[in-house]
């Protein structure tokens, strides 16, 4: 009898914990049939597995692609290869900045492209290139799962594709190459220094078959139109408090990439002028 209600006690809790372990939660931030950006966090018992990553974080959509266009990788047959093609570049970036604005400490970021390969405009091969993205202190971390990888009939891209969490135990069929500001963390990990002035400069962007290659149009560093505009005018002897304390503030959102430079010049001549809540630092009452 006694062993009888051991037996039943057992089986209750095993019942009861088979709820229990982790569960991974996904939440698409950015798709179409070229893309898809997710958040993913893991829970238990309801509650966020932590994780320490730095997220939030606020960067240019235009200095991620840039990042991106700078990935180069050595794929099977030893050749080099841009990592991201071209016309993926921005949809990733876009969606990449818009999870990482909305990213907790506890959240990663997944991502897959899915390009395609056209022979005689008959014959269409859809690849996958897949990876997570996250922030360890002030480097971004990129983990590739799989870079043009053939995706089955059976397993089309777009929204039926799952990115994956782990990474594959065997090793990659590529190895990726550090580019400028980039460390290798192993042969499918880089760790970026995304400040790095590198990614705020217009980039070249190159075809798969290195045949033909484009500027981008999209850059983070001003214009030669707003180049020529006025210039903010020095700093006046005489600044009220909150002035000073708004300028401090905009510098070092600056020096730490959160703005760009054409942000920078427009908040710094609405303080100067004194019009603090139109640059979005309000004003404290006078004592």
């Amino acid at each position: 009898m006694g062993s009888s209600r051991s037996l039943l006690a057992a089986s209750l809790g095993l019942v009861l914990c088979t709820g229990c372990g982790p569960k991974l939660v996904r939440e698409t931030i950015y798709e179409n049939e070229n893309v898809r950006v997710e958040l993913r966090r893991s829970t238990q018992n309801g509650s966020p597995v932590p994780r320490g990553y730095a997220h939030p974080v606020t960067i240019a959509d235009v200095r991620i692609a840039h990042i991106l266009a700078s990935l180069t990788h050595q794929d099977s047959s030893g050749r080099q290869r841009p990592t991201i093609r071209s016309e993926h570049i921005y949809q990733l970036a876009e969606g990449l900045a818009r999870a990482l604005a909305k990213a907790g400490p506890d959240d990663e970021l997944g991502a897959a492209a899915f390009p395609v390969d056209r022979r005689f405009f008959i014959f269409d091969r859809e690849r996958v290139t897949a990876f997570r993205a996250f922030f360890e202190g002030d480097d971004l971390v990129l983990d590739f799962y799989t870079i043009e990888d053939v995706l089955d009939r059976e397993d089309p891209g777009g929204s039926k594709y799952t990115i994956p969490v782990k990474p594959r135990v065997w090793k990659p069929g590529f190895q990726l190459i550090a580019g400028e500001a980039q460390t290798l963390r192993g042969p499918r990990t880089l760790v970026i220094d995304w400040r790095n002035p590198a990614y705020a400069r217009p980039t070249v962007l190159h075809s798969r078959g290195g045949q033909t290659r484009r500027r981008t149009i999209l850059m983070e560093e001003p214009s030669e139109a707003e180049s020529a505009a006025p210039q903010v005018p020095p700093r006046p002897t005489e600044l009220e408090d909150a002035q000073i304390r708004a300028l401090d503030q905009i510098e070092a959102a600056r020096r730490a990439g959160l703005i760009t430079e054409p942000e920078f010049r427009r908040r710094q001549r609405l303080v100067l002028e004194g019009r603090l809540e139109e640059a979005g630092y309000g004003t404290k009452p006078r004592e």
